[in-house]
């Protein structure tokens, strides 16, 4: 890896502090992953609105800061599903990035068990720009013995417009987990139409609270 690997200026620290204060008081997890090109950060939260937990509020916040050239790019989320119990119901999305800003709508699958979830989300956007979209997270934490489990997730995104594939994206996390903490391999990567190739492997520490 390059020397950048382990050059984390004020300004890279300072944003992962921001983001992890930001969510404390109600995330339930902070994941950071330091790449061979740039630093990744996710926080996410989850929240159930009923007792019933069909309505329930799903946000992340998101941020990857460039090494060398301090270029940061943000992301924040907020999916607001209804499920029914079958597993399937609808999503309204509201996004805010550091290019661009809009709201969604879809339909969603999501199932999850001790130690299988999926969550799949296929989009469209409801701006006048025609534009549509697959979201999908798939977890597999099974036990290994009483105080270790492995810890797996395969995070996909791809966004489709007129002129057909725009971008594609794959985070693929691979390592355990003792009691809520995590850490192991990471792979983000990242093509399209109007995406350069990217690949950043790297290593990944999680925080489940």
């Amino acid at each position: 890896m390059k020397t950048s690997f382990i050059q984390f200026t004020p300004k890279i620290l300072g944003l992962a502090l921001v983001l992890f204060t930001w969510y404390n008081s109600k995330a339930q997890s902070f994941e950071v992953m330091p790449g061979s090109q740039r630093l990744f950060i996710d926080v996410q939260y989850l929240k159930f609105m009923d007792k019933g937990k069909r309505v329930s509020l799903f946000s992340r916040a998101r941020a990857t800061a460039e090494y060398d050239r301090q270029e940061t790019d943000l992301f924040t989320g907020a999916y607001l599903n209804y499920t029914t119990k079958p597993g399937i119901g609808g999503t309204a999305i509201g996004r805010i990035s550091s290019n661009s800003s809009g709201v969604d709508v879809g339909i969603h699958y999501f199932k999850a068990t001790k130690s299988f979830m999926i969550y799949a989300l296929p989009s469209i956007n409801v701006n006048n720009e025609l534009l549509y979209s697959w979201f999908s997270i798939i977890r597999y934490t099974p036990e290994l013995n009483k105080q270790w489990k492995l810890y797996s997730n395969l995070e996909l995104f791809s966004a489709f417009g007129e002129t057909g594939n725009l971008a594609n994206v794959q985070r693929i996390r691979i390592g355990v987990d003792k009691q809520g903490n995590q850490f192991g391999l990471a792979l983000n990567r990242s093509d399209g139409r109007f995406v350069e190739t990217d690949v950043n492997p790297g290593l990944f520490f999680r925080k489940q609270f």
